[in-house]
């Protein structure tokens, strides 16, 4: 081996080191071993956390504030009746002229310059815009008013949704520990009878029987660990954070 082999050897060994030694050993997490409701956020966190982050409620937010908007755009529409009319003119107007006094064929110039201009105010108010205006006003502020229970039904939803994907984990974990039980037990028990198999002490009826207790439990372990992932990423999607929890039972 080389001196340069040695040395880029060295150098990767180092590295390695260097990262394990970053790995917080807080975020290593075992669900068989470990209460993953002791690595994570209490639930309130979460929760707010999840209302924070939920665009649901600043699509209400901002439904409110459009609300807002049309109550005072209903308040002063009736300034769409009033208007200002302004005209001015200014210029010089050139003609020839015939002197029809002596009917003579004479004809001349003439120059007149004028300045004309205009001023006024006028307001027109339809009968339905006096009798609807209140009503018009009114419907934009039930507008704001749904916005804002509406909003309320969105924490409630998110609230309660927040609250089962958490016990839903919590409950997960508990399953997967029990699972992880049986699977033990049935992996020993298959041990024994294979060997009970092996020395003619038990039928194949038998064998069989313990290879489907083992697989029945591997089976049932595998899945259940998958609704515990499951459950886990989803509660990340809701209150829009990483727990960063590095899992050892991937």
């Amino acid at each position: 081996m080389t001196r340069k082999s040695v040395f880029l050897i060295s150098l990767l060994l180092l590295t390695v080191v260097s990262f394990a030694q970053q790995i917080d050993s807080s975020l290593l997490f075992n669900p068989i071993r470990d209460d993953i409701s002791k690595k994570l956020p209490p639930l309130e966190a979460l929760i707010d956390s999840a209302i924070a982050n939920s665009p649901r409620i600043k699509l209400e937010e901002l439904q409110a504030d459009l609300a807002r908007y049309e109550i005072k755009t209903a308040g002063r529409m009736w300034l769409q009746h009033w208007g200002l009319d302004a005209i001015a003119h200014y210029g010089n107007e050139i003609a020839n002229a015939r002197d029809e006094l002596t009917r003579l064929e004479r004809f001349y110039l003439y120059e007149n310059r004028s300045l004309v201009y205009y001023g006024g105010l006028y307001v027109r108010l339809p009968l339905f815009y006096l009798v609807d205006r209140k009503n018009e006003i009114n419907k934009k502020k039930k507008l704001l008013e749904m916005s804002i229970v509406n909003r309320e039904i969105v924490v409630r939803d998110i609230r309660q949704l927040v609250i089962e994907t958490y016990n839903t984990l919590l409950q997960q974990q508990q399953v997967l520990r029990i699972t992880n039980d049986y699977q033990q037990s049935s992996d020993m028990m298959m041990r024994n009878a294979e060997n009970m198999f092996l020395n003619g002490e038990i039928p194949p009826e038998e064998y069989n029987r313990q290879k489907d207790y083992q697989t029945r439990g591997a089976t049932e372990y595998a899945l259940t660990l998958g609704r515990f992932n499951a459950a886990y990423n989803l509660l990340e999607e809701l209150v829009g954070m990483r727990f960063n929890l590095i899992n050892v039972l991937k």
